[in-house]
């Protein structure tokens, strides 16, 4: 089954809904268990508790009244005896109504039989209007501690209950916020269960999508896999499409380029043939071996741009083969520094070659010493006139760095990642210099990762470039570098 995005956050919504609903459900049951409780021990015994002691007070009044009534035959002791004794018979009713078990309802009934043995005693009195034998003053004192024994066995009763009650009901509210609690902590635990695997579904095919876009920006289109089955999934087979379309589009061009590549050495071939025949011939002017250079010049222009190009699709294609040697790398940089004084001295540019002791690097000569000519190249051809351009040898964290540093027009922060881009050529707006073919530092780039080393540019406008090439070292012993190091 497919879970789109919109299904994974509603369904992780609607989980941690559903347990909130249930914790809550919980709560409030509990807490309607806790409130019927407390409100049956209002109702009921509280209640009737309160009017037992009530009884009490009344009925030791009614006993009052007969008695003074009994020793002095006043009728309104009399009359006051007959009406509390009314109202004994009004709360013993009520009292009865408030019993809910059977032994309690059995005792209230004994208490209305005595009240009322109690009651026909003083009337026995009223009507014969005689002074009571002592047999019936000792029933009427029988009747009376029926009554008041009775309703101390009552009120204990009803206090034993009710505080059994309250420790009920204290339990049931400690277990129910002992269970909220965990219900409160296993929600939160759950929904942050739920926002992680929701997010980790989510986030971990688009970090997936991101880092194969990133690959494919830097020219490797391998198929991008993502085990996500929505939205991303689909955009991953749109990329990867994409990506498929374009490394299909780079081969064919590549093949192009290196077809052309090839078919432009015969004919360059003829024109150099030719040229050096016809230099040779007699008689040549001077105007004409002026124009015999310029041929030259620019047969060896495109001949190296062919064959830059040539090395850069076979470096893309893997067909690229590297010679490494453990090799002097001050040894190998100085001819190459040499030869580019020449043009540098044309400008009226210093060039410098500066040198600490360095460990030996396993290189492919031949490619290093393009890598650095490019460099030189480049410096030169961007710094003006009366300038300075120096190139350093010394150790780094890797094994060894050179360093080709200038005082020229500089490259823009925006600029900088683009330098090593194919045919990307600084925009120079203050200067008026030369165009090159714009695949050098391209291939500089290439090389030196080739080696397994680096390569960074340290560039302000105005400021000058520095550009570090780093190669790892070898395992044989280090190589000295002669004294005189600065050329």
């Amino acid at each position: 089954m497919k879970f789109t995005v919109y299904k994974k956050i509603m369904l992780g919504f609607g989980a941690i809904i559903t347990i909130v609903i249930i914790s809550s459900s919980y709560i409030l049951f509990e807490l309607n268990t806790v409130s019927n409780g407390a409100k049956n021990i209002l109702n009921s015994n509280v209640q009737a508790q309160e009017l037992a002691r009530q009884l009490q007070t009344i009925i030791q009044d009614e006993n009052e009244y007969a008695e003074k009534y009994f020793v002095s035959n006043d009728e309104t002791y009399l009359s006051l005896c007959i009406e509390t004794s009314k109202q004994v018979d009004l709360n013993l009713k009520i009292l009865l109504d408030k019993q809910s078990s059977k032994k309690d309802q059995s005792l209230i009934h004994r208490m209305q039989k005595a009240h009322d043995s109690f009651v026909a005693g003083v009337q026995e009195k009223v009507n014969k209007e005689s002074n009571p034998n002592t047999v019936q003053s000792q029933i009427r004192h029988k009747n009376m501690s029926i009554l008041l024994n009775s309703l101390d066995v009552l009120i204990t009763k009803n206090q034993s209950f009710i505080g059994k009650e309250m420790g009920r009901i204290e339990s049931i509210t400690t277990r129910a916020v002992e269970v909220a609690l965990v219900l409160i902590a296993g929600t939160l635990i759950i929904a942050i269960a739920a926002a992680l695997i929701i997010t980790r579904t989510i986030t971990k095919p688009i970090g997936d999508l991101i880092k194969g876009t990133e690959q494919i920006a830097k020219g490797k289109f391998d198929k991008i896999l993502v085990s996500s089955h929505d939205e991303i999934g689909l955009l991953a087979d749109a990329v990867n499409d994409m990506s498929s379309k374009i490394n299909d589009i780079n081969e064919l061009r590549s093949q192009m380029m290196q077809q052309i590549s090839h078919e432009l050495k015969t004919p360059l071939q003829a024109i150099q043939s030719a040229h050096d025949i016809l230099k040779i011939s007699e008689p040549v002017k001077h105007h004409q071996i002026q124009l015999f250079d310029i041929i030259n010049r620019s047969v060896d222009k495109i001949a190296n741009f062919s064959q830059q190009y040539l090395d850069l699709t076979k470096i893309e294609s893997g067909a690229m083969r590297y010679n490494m040697e453990l090799t002097d790398i001050y040894t190998l940089i100085e001819p190459v520094v040499d030869d580019a004084k020449i043009v540098a001295g044309s400008k009226h540019i210093n060039l410098e070659l500066n040198g600490v002791e360095v460990p030996k690097v396993m290189a492919d000569a031949e490619k290093v010493s393009i890598i650095i000519s490019n460099l030189i190249g480049n410096a030169i051809k961007y710094t003006p006139k009366d300038g300075k351009v120096v190139v350093s040898i010394s150790p780094s964290g890797l094994g060894v760095q050179v360093k080709v540093e200038d005082s020229g027009i500089g490259i823009s922060q925006d600029e900088i990642s683009k330098v090593f881009t194919r045919f990307y050529q600084v925009n120079d707006t203050k200067k008026k210099v030369s165009n090159g073919s714009g695949v050098g530092l391209a291939i500089v780039k290439a090389y030196t990762e080739g080696h397994g080393g680096k390569i960074h540019v340290d560039s302000s406008l105005d400021q000058g470039s520095s550009f570090i090439v780093e190669f790892p070292i070898g395992t044989d012993p280090v190589s000295i570098i002669p004294d005189n190091s600065k050329i």
